[in-house]
C-alpha cells in the first residue's frame, strides 16, 4: 500500500465521527491518522475500559461526547454528525474505531466530492490492518456483480479509474458531503448495531446519489480475529439477526412490493408452526410462533421507515441545542 504525502489540515470544514466502545486497544492509531487534519469527535458508547480518559489525556482537542448508555452504532453516529454539522462541517469522515486512514487518503477523498457532486458517499479503498492484503468483505462488496471493472483493472494492467461505482461499501469508512445529510438524513434508528449502513446506502441510492470507491485512497480496518459461530434457530442471537436482516430487507425503500414479500414470509412462517404441531416438537411451535409474531412489528416499523425515508430531509439529526 502506498503512502502518499501526509495530509494538511481541513479542521475548519472536515469533521472526522467516531463511536467508540471499549476501543482502547485501536484508539491511538485511528486517531492518530485523523487528529492533525480533521475536527475529531468521539461518541463513546459507555465503555468500561479506559477509553474516555486516554482521549481526554492525550488528544486536547478531541470534540468528547460520553455517553451513559450503549446507543448504537447507528444513533451513536447521528449524534456525532449533528454536532460536526451544527459546527460547520462541510464534509464528515465516519471512521470506525478500529479503523486508521492512510496518509493522503482524506484530501483525495475530499478533492473528488468536491468535483463530483453527484456522490453520496465515497470511501478508500479498505485493507486490513497491516496494509498487506484487501480486507476480506471488502473483496466481496467489490465483486463481478457490483463492479465487473475494479479487478479486471488492476489485473490486467488497466488504467485505474478515478472511482469504481458500487451498490454499497461497508460504513468503517464514509466520507460524506454536507449535502447528503441534508437529503438523506442521518442512520435509521431502526437499527442497533448491524444493518444501518445497507439501509442508509438504500437511502442515498433512491435520492439519486452514487457510492463510490476510489481506488488510490486507503484505510486499513482490523477485521482479523472476528469469528462468526453459527446460531441456534429461534435462540435470542437467531431473533437478532432475523430483525435486522429482515428490516433490511423490508425497509428498502427501493424495494416497491415488499408488503406482497412480507406476508408472503409469514404465511410460509405458519406452515412451519403446524408442521412442528403435527410432530410434537412444541419448541420449534413456539419459536415459530414467536418469529411469527415478529412479522407484525416488522411490517410496522419498516412502514414508518419507508414513509419518513421517502421524504427529503435530515431526519433522525439534531439541532445545536439538542446536541
Amino acid at each position: 500500500m502506498q503512502s502518499p504525502e501526509p495530509n494538511k489540515s481541513y479542521k475548519d470544514n472536515v469533521f472526522t465521527v467516531i463511536v467508540s466502545y471499549n476501543g482502547l486497544q485501536w484508539l491511538k492509531d485511528c486517531l492518530d491518522s485523523v487528529y492533525s487534519a480533521t475536527t475529531v469527535v468521539v461518541v463513546d458508547n459507555c465503555s468500561s475500559d479506559d477509553t474516555v480518559n486516554f482521549i481526554a489525556k492525550n488528544y486536547k482537542d478531541v470534540i468528547l461526547l460520553p455517553q451513559q448508555e450503549n446507543l448504537g452504532f447507528g444513533k451513536g453516529n447521528n449524534l456525532g454528525i449533528s454536532y460536526a454539522l451544527n459546527h460547520g462541517a462541510a464534509h464528515v469522515l465516519l471512521l470506525n474505531q478500529d479503523a486508521k486512514m492512510a496518509k493522503g487518503s482524506i484530501p483525495q477523498l475530499l478533492d473528488f466530492l468536491s468535483n463530483h457532486t453527484d456522490y453520496g458517499i465515497v470511501s478508500p479503498v479498505h485493507c486490513d490492518w497491516s496494509g498487506a492484503y484487501l480486507e476480506a468483505s471488502f473483496s466481496n462488496y467489490m465483486s463481478y456483480d457490483s463492479n465487473k471493472s475494479f479487478y479486471s483493472d488492476a489485473v490486467l494492467g488497466k488504467t485505474l479509474r478515478a472511482v469504481y461505482n458500487v451498490p454499497f461499501i461497508a460504513a468503517a469508512c464514509w466520507f460524506i458531503p454536507r449535502k447528503t445529510f441534508e437529503v438523506v438524513g442521518g442512520f435509521d434508528p431502526i437499527f442497533f448495531h448491524l444493518g444501518e449502513d445497507v439501509n442508509y446506502a438504500q437511502r442515498v441510492r433512491y435520492h439519486g446519489y452514487k457510492i463510490g470507491v476510489l481506488p488510490k485512497a486507503y484505510v486499513c480496518h482490523d477485521t482479523k480475529y472476528r469469528v462468526y459461530e453459527p446460531v441456534e434457530r429461534y435462540s435470542k442471537d437467531y431473533f437478532y439477526k432475523f430483525n435486522y436482516r429482515n428490516k433490511i430487507k423490508y425497509a428498502d425503500v427501493n424495494l416497491s412490493n415488499w408488503e406482497v414479500k412480507l406476508k408472503y414470509n409469514k404465511r410460509q412462517v405458519l406452515k412451519t408452526v403446524l408442521v412442528a404441531l403435527i410432530t410434537l416438537k412444541f419448541k420449534a411451535v413456539f419459536g415459530a410462533l414467536k418469529e411469527y409474531r415478529t412479522y407484525d412489528e416488522l411490517y410496522t416499523s419498516s412502514q414508518l421507515s419507508r414513509l419518513k425515508n421517502q421524504e427529503k430531509g435530515s431526519h433522525y439529526l439534531t439541532s445545536e441545542m439538542d446536541v
